[in-house]
């Protein structure tokens, strides 16, 4: 029983890294910046069921809230408060999406080429192996995925955690001040 949960684990890990993929490669190639932030989202939430199929709750959790639920929505107020009608700009931004896609496709096949055997390898047995013994003191790492998770961002991560807030709500005020028209 045990081995048919973990193949159907693998196959939903499968289904959703190419519906993200595919997520990917139509933000690209859309011509529309708002389907383009669209398909974002697409390829955020399919990333979200790869790490729930990989039973690492917090992480899908925190990938919906994070990317799916924050930067989308800053992305959606960008282009909607940025004006996108110079028509030089828009040429631009179209004529770039073939030469992306062929890139995206590219990369994947050299990144399963590479990572192959790391994708799809046998899994770490314990996760998160790497937190100190005294953190982990009283946890079982491979169930409590969230508290191991929290006891190691918040005790060895702090000040990177911290930083990457600092830098979010900069872009956050630089993304408001950029699209800010001037009232005379």
């Amino acid at each position: 029983m045990e081995h048919f949960i973990e193949t159907i684990g693998r196959n939903m890990f499968a289904i959703f890294g190419v519906m993200a993929l595919g997520g990917a490669a139509f933000m690209v190639a859309s011509r529309s910046a708002v389907h383009s932030v669209l398909g974002f989202l697409f390829a955020m939430l399919c990333i979200a069921g790869c790490f729930l199929a990989l039973e690492a709750e917090f992480l899908g959790m925190a990938q919906i809230l994070v990317y799916a639920g924050g930067i989308v929505v800053l992305f959606l107020f960008v282009v909607m408060l940025v004006e996108m009608s110079k028509k030089k700009e828009k040429e631009v931004f179209q004529l770039q999406s073939r030469y992306a896609v062929v890139a995206i496709l590219l990369g994947a096949v050299a990144f399963l080429g590479v990572f192959r055997k790391v994708l799809f390898g046998a899994a770490n047995p314990q996760a998160l192996g790497l937190l100190r013994p005294e953190l982990a003191q009283g946890l079982d790492v491979a169930k409590q995925n969230a508290q191991a998770v929290s006891r190691g961002l918040f005790a060895d991560y702090l000040l990177p955690f911290e930083i990457l807030s600092v830098i979010l709500l900069v872009a956050l005020v630089g993304a408001v001040v950029l699209a800010k028209t001037e009232r005379v």
